[in-house]
């Protein structure tokens, strides 16, 4: 009997059917989360914007500095600043323009004060004034009774020039007051104010006449002088 040749058997290979066209879909979707978690594609989960200029900036002001001598007798250089207070608003106890009680003025007498006046400020300004508080003359009673120097013969005079030092041939014609009673004194304005950076002097003198009454003697003065730069 002849020998029989057995054929080997062909492989099948399976169409794809609904299961194998899933299984795909899974395998490629699994690519696909594999490559936005890479960071290959993009991620749809989260959107950025960075605001890289961000900026804010203030205002500018006008400071006042006060230089001038305090009540002794030495008469100190003293340095005041409007921004040592709150608000930029400061009261000066350490300058004293009407030159202080150490050297007691005599008949036909006088004290002369230069306080210089600086905006250190950004801003220019645009008014620069003296307001005059009230006067007060102590003892106001006695035996005999003393004259009320705020009102009759002490004179207080003030006149102001531009720079760090008193020019009487340029001084202002508007922030000035010839000698009279420190009672009577205005309110005074210069404008324009100081610009940024600029200064001005401020003379001040007291001054009590030759003939002034005995009654003056014994008698203490003060009043208060507020200085205002405004913007």
């Amino acid at each position: 009997m002849a020998p029989t040749h057995r054929h080997a058997a062909r492989r099948r290979w399976p169409r794809p059917g609904p299961r194998g066209l899933l299984a795909g879909a899974c395998a490629t979707a699994a690519a696909l989360l594999t490559l936005g978690v890479n960071g290959t594609l993009s991620d749809w989960t989260s959107a950025v914007l960075t605001n890289g200029t961000n900026t804010v900036a203030t205002t500018t002001a006008v400071i006042l500095q006060e230089v001038g001598p305090d009540g002794t007798a030495g008469h100190v250089t003293q340095t005041c600043r409007s921004s040592d207070g709150a608000a930029n608003s400061a009261t000066c106890t350490t300058i004293n323009k009407y030159g202080g009680t150490t050297s007691p003025l005599a008949p036909g007498g006088s004290q002369v004060s230069d306080v210089v006046f600086t905006n250190l400020g950004a801003a220019n300004a645009s008014s620069f004034v003296l307001t005059p508080g009230t006067c007060a003359s102590s003892p106001s009673s006695g035996t005999p009774t003393p004259n009320n120097l705020c009102t009759t013969d002490l004179t207080v005079a003030v006149s102001c020039s531009s720079g760090s030092s008193y020019s009487a041939g340029a001084a202002w014609t508007d922030l000035v007051y010839a000698a009279g009673s420190a009672a009577s004194m205005p309110t005074l304005t210069h404008t324009p104010g100081l610009a940024s950076g600029a200064s001005a002097t401020c003379r001040i003198t007291v001054a009590l006449p030759g003939g002034a009454s005995v009654l003056d003697q014994g008698v203490t003065v003060s009043q208060p002088l507020s200085w205002t730069l405004n913007k």
